[in-house]
């Protein structure tokens, strides 16, 4: 282990990253539980060891240190997990620890040098004027201006290529990053010129790509383009401004989704900051994902006209397969929330105070764009209304807005419910809430008693037991390197190893301080059990042999079976006496 990663351990508390991503983590005893993220549970079985530093799921067996479980909620390898965390721990990475970085993380380093770029020729390029004029018209201070970081690209085929370049870049990561273009002679050239530039933000807060704004009508191209997909920028799974408004999110425990990235801005300004935005794309389950680390409570502040309706529609899609509880922000007409917060910032937070829930949102909706009173519009808005209802699984929410709708479009409640019954179920019935993947299995019972043995033997060293009745191979050599788990040095055995010795170290912990008196009666009842299934195993291969032997003629061969049968079989007598006497003892 290097001396950065110590460091990093010794600085950073494992609980407090994996709360980030698991807002359910729970202390029990020394130890912190929670439903797994990596696995579809209905009982928590994903522990983590603030003392040890460690994590595990029982149920999917995945577990680790801080530096794993960032690569596996991340989906990065050990190099970006690791600059990751030495930023956050403020640990500079010596040269040896710099030679593992991947393509990922000198990406990082170039779009940072590139929004520092930006941000620069924003603040002092004399061709910047224009665009320091519309940020004041605006209403942004200088201090939000620097605190996103907005910056301007020149009208220049190659400014901050040639910057870029200077710091050691090569043209073909400047163009993977996606700062550069082609044309069709195979030179490069800048993407983005004469355009207010928004660096756009992964949730740790590493630039990533960036939103870019037309200011001259003249100009080529849209009012907005980004930065293409690239290695770092998945638009689907990236949300403006998550990075600021997380911890405002997690205390408030709501999230606040608008369209663009200057209402977000200009939210954040006026002391709103629990706001993130889709920047202009629909949302995706990846975006609900990222929010349901923070919170279940989302808010969707999208346009009143036609467009925004119909993207907060695809929104609400998206979120209530991802089982959010969701709500929707009233916006007056012709408003958005930048200039919403323009008129009195106030009227802002107040219309997110008055934010009404899902259905009833769909209910109005409905009405406007149908006339009820008419035969026509009563079935347009029901037929509307209904698809939603139908996918209410609370009989007694549902029931109410069935009643609601009845007596909105008078029609007889019964009849409602007749069109009802017809509909097939929706496909965005909602699954069980969370970061969740496939299920994955229990894990063995026998593996489960052979894990407490062996967490036991930890504790109490001069417990001994026959290795061969362990569960699987693992145990089995885990029991014969009890050293290393005697020491907590399990980084020292086989990386197959490693995961049960993991869990096994919990188990430890959760006996740690109990009586000896009732550490050696679970040891004994354990060892027992395991005894006891190990000898019927090895009656049923008798049973096999003693047919062979009978069906071949081999009278001497079938007596020798038969003698270890008998004795087997006498021992597991003895078991089931022993158990019996000890149920007597407890009546």
């Amino acid at each position: 282990m290097s001396q950065a990663t110590e460091q990093i351990k010794d600085r950073i508390d494992i609980v407090d990253v994996v709360r980030e991503y698991v807002p359910e983590l729970k202390k029990t005893g020394i130890n912190w539980k929670a439903r797994c993220p990596f696995h579809q549970e209905k009982t928590p079985s994903f522990t983590v060891n603030p003392g040890k530093g460690f994590w595990h799921c029982f149920g999917c067996a995945k577990g680790g240190d801080i530096f794993s479980f960032i690569q596996e909620v991340e989906g990065i390898e050990f190099p970006d997990a690791l600059r990751m965390l030495a930023d956050r721990a403020g640990v500079t990475l010596e040269k040896a620890d710099r030679e593992q970085e991947s393509k990922r993380s000198r990406t990082l380093e170039l779009l940072r040098h590139a929004a520092n770029w930006y941000h620069q020729a924003l603040l002092k390029a004399k061709s910047a004027e224009y665009s320091r004029a519309y940020i004041a018209e605006r209403a942004i201070t200088d201090t939000t201006r620097d605190n996103w970081q907005l910056g301007f690209a020149p009208d220049a085929w190659e400014g901050v290529s040639t910057y870029l370049k200077s710091r050691g870049f090569r043209d073909d990561e400047i163009a993977s990053a996606g700062i550069s273009s082609t044309n069709d002679r195979g030179s490069q050239y800048d993407r983005f010129r004469n355009r207010l530039m928004f660096p756009i933000q992964d949730v740790h807060g590493s630039v990533v790509g960036f939103t870019a704004r037309k200011l001259n009508q003249e100009d080529v191209g849209g009012k907005y383009i980004n930065t293409p997909e690239t290695e770092v920028y998945k638009k689907s799974s990236i949300l403006y401004g998550l990075s600021q408004a997380k911890q405002e999110i997690r205390k408030q425990d709501l999230a606040v989704i608008v369209e663009g990235n200057m209402d977000v801005i200009s939210s954040h300004q006026a002391g709103v900051t629990n706001v993130v935005a889709s920047s202009g794309t629909a949302l995706t389950p990846e975006h609900i994902k990222l929010l349901a680390r923070y919170t279940k409570n989302i808010a969707l502040a999208f346009d009143p006209d036609a467009a925004g309706q119909t993207a907060a529609l695809r929104g609400l899609e998206v979120a209530w397969r991802e089982d959010m509880s969701i709500s929707v922000v009233g916006l007056p007409e012709a408003a958005d929330p930048d200039n919403l917060i323009k008129q009195d910032s106030k009227k802002w937070q107040d219309a997110i105070n008055h934010r009404v829930p899902l259905l009833d949102w769909v209910f109005g909706r409905a009405t406007r764009e149908n006339d009820i009173t008419a035969a026509a519009g009563k079935k347009n808005a029901a037929r509307s209304i209904l698809s939603w209802i139908a996918r209410v699984s609370d009989p007694i929410e549902q029931t109410h807005y069935l009643q609601k709708l009845s007596s909105l479009i008078h029609v007889d409640e019964a009849v409602l419910r007749g069109v009802l019954a017809k509909r097939r179920p929706a496909p965005s019935t909602r699954p069980r809430q969370g970061l969740q993947r496939e299920p994955s299995p229990k894990p063995h019972i026998l593996e489960q008693v052979s894990a407490r043995v062996l967490a036991l033997i930890i504790l109490n060293p001069e417990y001994e037991i026959d290795p061969a009745v362990l569960a699987g191979e693992a145990f089995q050599e885990l029991y014969k390197r009890r050293p290393e788990l005697y020491d907590g040095r399990i980084e020292q055995l086989d990386i197959t190893l490693q995961a049960v010795a993991r869990s096994v170290l919990m188990i430890a912990e959760e006996y740690r301080y109990a009586a000896p008196e009732e550490k050696s009666r679970e040891f004994k009842s354990l060892a027992r059990r395991l005894h006891h299934h190990h000898i019927q195993g090895e009656l049923g291969e008798i049973r096999s042999l003693i047919t062979r032997a009978e069906r071949s003629g081999d009278l001497s061969t079938l007596e020798q079976h038969l003698a270890q049968w008998q004795q087997l079989n006498q021992e597991l007598q003895k078991h089931h006496a022993y158990a019996n006497q000890k149920e007597d003892e407890k009546t």
